[in-house]
Formats: structure tokens, sequence, C-alpha cells
């Protein structure tokens, strides 16, 4: 009973809704509406109205539900566009990430070329001399090595530990043939400073006489790809700056002993370092690696490093190296060199232009030198003539020491009553007397080396010779030198030597054991004052406020030699 009139109401439904149904259009599809009918629960009679007994009953989605099942599938579609959305920029972010990838790839070997390159664009060196030296007997002259002013006469056996130099070398290359060099050094600070002044009643001392200073030595910028296509000159230098000389620089990288002695110019007085533009190189007229000449020329101011420029000249300096059979490496086999420096005393113009008897620091100035070398793996050795003009001068003689007379202060007591070899003297102007100054001496020496018609004569011979099977090194160097062989018998004409054995610890440390001498060869003997005379001297004249004797004889003109003992230190990295 139950399941006929259950089936009975299905189809009355049915006709009842296709009774109020109409033909659907394409363009007309109205919103589905929900129907309700009520059924007798006893008898089980379908009604289209509500009565006593009967129950709803709905058929079909109502609004609130089709707005509901809507909104559900919306959200599920913009639930699906956004996960499609994600999944499509994840993938071109692999993309991307991948491309980017492969460009960095590109890039790396470049930056990291350049940093594990880093020691080839930027490096530091280093290099000190130290030394300790013993002076078993003391004496007046040039300095030995740098840095060293031991006191003069009878203050023998002194003693010191000296800094001779101290570099930190820094060199900057941005491309293979650009290089930045800049050297500063140690040097002392020699000169005695007044007080300084602070208000109106203070003051302070200065700190600057003999205390150890930092100053410029090197600055330059070097271009070496100047001569690249061309084979026979490749390897060609221009360089502007503070820069090594075209001589010194070769000679004691030929010596291989800088730090034991200076060479023969250097010690006359030559500066290392020159400010000015240089052209060097070598010439290979066969190809191949075979060196048959070298060449330094160039430029410069007529000051140097450590004196400021105050001509309105330059001075002009050149070397060239000559190999007749080759060199396979730098000073292999047989040399001939030839070095020419001409310039004029560095002095301002209108100090220069005003005539003068004893002209040496404002005359014209000539270097030359010739040199027979010969360079083996285990030894070599180097023989140089030079000829000089007014190239040695008062302060050259003194730049180790000096009797304060060559400074501007009188030694000794002077006579102040009646007459002295043929000066009169008074309070107002005492007379140098024998044998207790050097002055008269020291006016002689300034007659025979400032009155700018000197020549200079020398003879130099050095090398060394590598024990065989050992770190041990035999080395020496003589200098022979005339300070002006215009002179008949110049007081002043030496002699130096240098002797000993080196000791290689390792490629960065260096000990040497040496005996460095100055010698004045000749006999003690006095100089006429007439002959002294016709090279500037003047009897009578006022020197450092004293008269100078005008007859007679000048005695003991030859200086007190040096000799000294020193233990080297080179540290080179």
């Amino acid at each position: 009973m139950n399941r006929g009139w259950k089936i009975g109401l299905a189809v009355l439904v049915s006709f009842a809704l296709l009774g109020t149904g109409r033909p659907s259009l394409a363009q007309d599809t109205p919103a589905p509406k929900a129907t309700t009918l009520w059924v007798d629960q006893k008898t089980g009679q379908v009604f289209v109205r509500p009565g006593r007994g009967r129950v709803a009953m709905n058929f079909g989605a109502s609004a609130e539900q089709i707005e509901e099942e809507v909104e559900q599938r919306t959200q599920q579609r913009t639930q699906d566009a956004v996960r499609a959305a994600v999944a499509e920029t994840a993938a071109q972010q692999r993309f991307d990430n991948a491309e980017l990838q492969r460009q960095v790839d590109q890039i790396k070997p470049a930056w990291t070329s350049y940093v594990s390159n880093f020691q080839n664009k930027f490096r530091l060196g280093a290099l000190a001399y130290l030394d300790y030296g013993l002076c078993t007997h003391t004496g007046f002259g040039p300095q030995f090595l740098e840095n060293m002013n031991p006191p003069g006469p009878y203050n023998n056996l002194y003693n010191s530990f000296d800094i001779n130099r101290v570099y930190l070398n820094t060199y900057f290359t941005p491309t293979d043939e650009l290089t930045f060099r800049f050297t500063p050094e140690i040097y002392r600070a020699n000169g005695t400073a007044t007080a300084d002044k602070t208000g109106a009643n203070s003051g302070f001392a200065s700190n600057l006489d003999g205390s150890l200073n930092v100053r410029m030595k090197y600055a330059y910028v070097q271009y070496s790809g100047l001569f690249d296509r061309l084979p026979t000159l490749k390897g060609g230098t221009v360089t502007a700056g503070a820069q090594q000389n075209p001589l010194l620089g070769w000679e004691e990288d030929f010596s291989q002993y800088r730090f034991v002695y200076l060479s023969p110019w250097n010690y006359l007085g030559l500066s290392s370092s020159q400010i000015g533009l240089q052209f060097a190189g070598p010439f290979k007229p066969y190809g191949g690696e075979q060196t048959y000449l070298d060449y330094a020329f160039g430029a410069y101011d007529n000051g140097n490093f450590s004196t400021p420029e105050q001509s309105n000249t330059k001075q002009v300096m050149g070397r060239v190296t000559a190999y007749p059979f080759g060199s396979a490496w730098r000073y292999q086999g047989l040399g001939l060199t030839g070095f020419y420096n001409y310039g004029y005393g560095n002095v301002a113009p209108d100090i220069g232009s005003v005539p003068t008897l004893l002209k040496g620091s404002i005359a014209h100035f000539t270097r030359m030198s010739a040199i027979l070398s010969y360079a083996a793996e285990q030894w070599n050795a180097l023989g140089e003539f030079d000829y000089g003009q007014n190239a040695f001068q008062l302060g050259n003689l003194y730049r180790g020491s000096g009797p304060l007379d060559a400074f501007g202060t009188a030694t000794g007591t002077g006579q102040t009553l009646g007459k002295y070899a043929g000066t009169t003297c008074s309070t107002n102007k005492p007379c140098y007397t024998y044998p207790n100054s050097y002055g008269p001496q020291t006016a002689l020496y300034q007659a025979f080396l400032n009155n700018g018609r000197t020549r200079q004569i020398g003879l130099d011979f050095l090398g060394h010779y590598h024990i065989p099977g050992t770190k041990l090194t035999a080395f020496g160097m003589f200098q022979w030198f005339m300070p002006n062989d215009n002179v008949n018998k110049n007081p002043l004409d030496f002699q130096r030597f240098v002797a000993g054995v080196s000791y290689q610890y390792n490629e960065y440390l260096r000990f040497a054991l040496d005996s460095q001498n100055l010698l004045f060869y000749h006999s003690q003997f006095s100089v006429p004052i007439s002959y002294a005379s016709k090279f500037g001297y003047v009897p009578g004249s006022t020197f450092n406020g004293r008269g100078l004797p005008t007859k007679g004889s000048i005695p003991n003109t030859v200086p007190l030699d040096t000799h000294a003992i020193f233990l080297n230190m080179e540290f080179a990295y």
C-alpha cells in the first residue's frame, strides 16, 4: 500500500511538472523555482494547497541554494585559477633562475680571475738594511752608507747600530703594461732646529735633530707596452715621476751588494732617485731572447727626491750597455757600458746669473763613465773609468761628517790682538790660528772644489765570487778618485776600498762581515797660500767671522783616514 501511493505520487508530480512547463529557448532560460505539494499522511493523497493533516514536500532548488552553489563553484574555479597561476609563476621562476645561473656562470670566470690574480694587480715588498759598525779610526769624509754620520777625528772605537734603509714597496698593475710604484723610506733628519714659539711667553723644543723620519723615495707610473709591436724593441718602457736614474740602479743590481757599500758615483754625491721622464729597454736585433743592447735615458730636475727644484734648466742622463756576444739574462757575458750626465747647479735663476768667484754651486756639471763588465753564474767583475766637471764639491766631501767650519761655525780660539800669518786680528775680526782650528784648511778645500773649474778623475773595480757548495760569497770594491786634478798635488785625493764575505741564510735574509776604509793617501804637507789663491782662496778674507791667513802656508792639509768594520744585514721580500 505504501509502495503504491509513493509511485502514484511520483507520476502525479511528473504530470504536474509537465503541465506547468513550456518550451525553453536558448535566449530565454528562466531561473529554476522550487515546487511545494502537500501530502495527507493518512490517506496518501497529494494536494496543491496546504490543509489539516497535510505535510509539505519541496521539489527543485531554491534561489538561496542556487546562489550558494554558484558561490561554491566560483570559489572553486578561483582557487583552481590561483593554483594554476602560482604553478605557472613557479615554473617561470625556475626558468629565470636557470637563465640567471647560466649568465652568472659566464661572468664568474672574469671576477674569479681578478680575485685569484689580485697579487698581480697589487703587491707589497719590503726591504731593510741594518748594520752594526765599529770605527777603529774616525775621520771626516762622505758617508759609507746612508743615515750614518759618525763623529770626526779622535773618536776612535766609535760604534753604533744603524738603520741604513727601510723600504715598503707598493706596486699596482691595473693592466699588464701599466705599473704604479710608491716607495717611502726611512731617513735621519740631521740639523739643529730652533725651538718653536707659541703664545707670548711659551715655547717647546724641536724634535727634528737626528730623528728617523719617513719621506718619499720612489713614486712613478711606468708603461711597458711602448714598443711591443716591434720585436727588436719589445720590453721598452717610459717612466714618469721619482725613479732610479739610468746608472746607479743598473750598477747596484750588477754588484748585488748595495746593502754593504755605495756605488762609486753614489758615494760621490749622485742621487739614486731623480724626478723626471725616462725611456729604457732592450734591443734584440735578431729576435729571440738574446739582448745585444740595453739603454736608459731621460730628462730630470737638477734637484732630486730630497731637494726641491729651484733652477729653470733640467739635466739629462743616458746609459747604453752593449753585449757583443749577446746576453741571455741581464748582465750575462761581456758588457760595454757608457754613461753621460750633464746639468746645472740647482739654484734659482736670479742667483745663477750673479757673477761670483766660487761658483761651484751654480756652475754646470758633467759626469761620464766607461765601464767594462763580465757576469757569470758564480762570479762577476766590473771596471770603471770616471770623468767629471764640477761634480764633487765641499758638500759632497763632508756628507758623512765634517768640521764645524764647513757648516758656518768657527772652530778653535781666535786671536784678537796683533797679527797672525800676515792678517790683522781684532775683537771684531779674530784670526784663525794653527793648529787648533780647521778653518784655514776648510777654506782651502772650498777653493779647490767649489771654484767652478774643477775636473774629476776616478778609477773603480768591484765584483764578487760565490764559493761553490757553500752559502758564502767573497766580495770587494776599490775606488781611486781625484776631486780636482787641476791641482798639482791635491791633499783630498783618496782611495776607498771594501772587502768582505757574505752568508746567504735563505732567500730573504743575507749577512755580510766586511772592512770599509777611506784613505787620503798623500803624506802630510802644507799648501802655500800663494798657490791656493789661484783657485779662489782670498788671503786675509773673513770666513765664519774670522780672518784667514794672508802669508805663508796652510799646514796639515791632508785629512785623517777612516777605518771601520761592519756587520751588515739585508732583508728583502
